[in-house]
């Protein structure tokens, strides 16, 4: 309907200094273009703009939900697998290495259309992480983002965002079998040696107790109670060997003691003082002291690039902390002749049958930390 003073939708007019000036108020963001002070090109202005808006909302009409850009189908996407977390069907690692491809893809195509998203675009980006010609880049972290934008899409069809095609799953596969070494005893002593005592303190529990990183840093010491370390392996978390009682045995409890020898007040076993805090970080929600796990990988990898521990590995054969896990199964079995299978967190019939319930019926697979720092790692 025109507006009192006879112009089109979304035009009006305001005297200043006497003179009479035209604006088109825009309908969505209501932010307002000046047309000057001829009415007629400003009426024709307006009725065009008018006309493309109303062309825009016949489309949207017709696709059924409407368009969504790349950034808002991220933005909802991220918030379904928040969900998902939420009731117990992803777990918070899941849900935060989808959010890493999320941030990418928001940087990197956040501002088109999800329904003009071919799949040459899709190999394009790709690319950027690994190209298969020439072989620069890290062809696993291009087939995990692959893998990642297939669910998004696959979520966007669900919608009703995007037709019944998925235009990342022609995208080329190029994974690569994982060369990654172990650590040898010297190698880990070494990068031990090097460490600040956070680090070091990291490491020796990964020695004794054989969780995986995510597990590591988010012990806390309320997590101790009646001489056990309680732990709830996340990757494991379906599983009722997820829920695993430590025994704190002699050795353990003196890694304990060496967490808390820096008297610095923190909930978690593993910590330290960042020099600064990122927004990021802060709207975790998160402890300061927290150390997330990737930043313990970052921290680990600088001080093993420092020491070069095994000269003669390639980049992709170097071991990370999370190998630390599997060197400690390693003199595990060989001192002891059996896996550690119950403390690490899969399912075993030989080990014990040990099980108590607790008020909320959660049974708790116990295991006993058996292995000496100093004897097993030559200390």
């Amino acid at each position: 309907m025109p507006n009192p003073q006879g112009l089109p939708p979304n035009l009006y007019a305001s005297v200043t200094k006497g003179t009479l000036y035209y604006a088109y108020k825009h309908p969505v963001n209501k932010k307002r273009y000046g047309l000057g002070t001829n009415k007629l090109d400003a009426i024709k202005t307006a009725r065009l703009m008018n006309d493309k808006f109303e062309q825009r909302f016949e489309i949207e009409k017709l696709l059924g939900c409407g368009l969504i850009k790349m950034n808002a189908l991220c933005d909802e996407y991220r918030a379904f697998i928040k969900q998902q977390l939420s009731v117990g069907k992803l777990a918070q690692s899941t849900v935060d290495n989808r959010g890493y491809t999320l941030d990418r893809v928001k940087l990197k195509l956040g501002k088109t259309y999800a329904r003009d998203i071919q799949t040459i675009d899709i190999t394009r980006y790709l690319n950027k992480m690994y190209d298969p010609k020439t072989g620069e880049g890290t062809a696993r972290a291009r087939d995990v983002h692959r893998g990642h934008l297939m669910l998004i899409f696959d979520y966007a069809i669900q919608e009703g965002y995007v037709d019944k095609f998925n235009p990342a799953e022609p995208c080329l596969k190029v994974s690569k079998k994982r060369v990654t070494r172990r650590h040898t005893v010297e190698g880990w002593n070494a990068i031990y040696n090097a460490a600040e005592p956070w680090l070091k303190n990291a490491m020796d529990l990964a020695i004794l107790i054989l969780q995986r990183r995510s597990d590591l840093v988010d012990i806390k010491f309320s997590d101790i109670k009646d001489g056990h370390i309680k732990v709830i392996q996340k990757k494991s978390i379906k599983h009722d060997s997820a829920y695993i009682k430590i025994e704190v045995t002699s050795e353990l409890a003196q890694v304990i003691q060496q967490c808390k020898a820096d008297n610095l007040f923190s909930p978690y076993l593993i910590h330290r003082v960042p020099a600064k805090r990122t927004k990021a970080a802060m709207d975790t929600g998160n402890h300061r002291t927290y150390i997330t796990p990737a930043y313990l990988s970052r921290a680990f990898k600088k001080v093993r690039d420092l020491v070069n521990p095994y000269p003669d590995y390639t980049e992709e054969e170097q071991p990370g902390i999370h190998q630390g896990k599997a060197l400690g199964s390693k003199l595990y079995k060989r001192r002891f002749g059996e896996s550690a299978t119950t403390m690490a967190g899969h399912s075993s019939v030989e080990m014990t049958n040990f099980y108590e319930e607790d008020p909320d019926d959660i049974e708790w697979r116990k295991a006993v930390p058996k292995l000496s720092l100093k004897t097993d790692l030559k200390r």
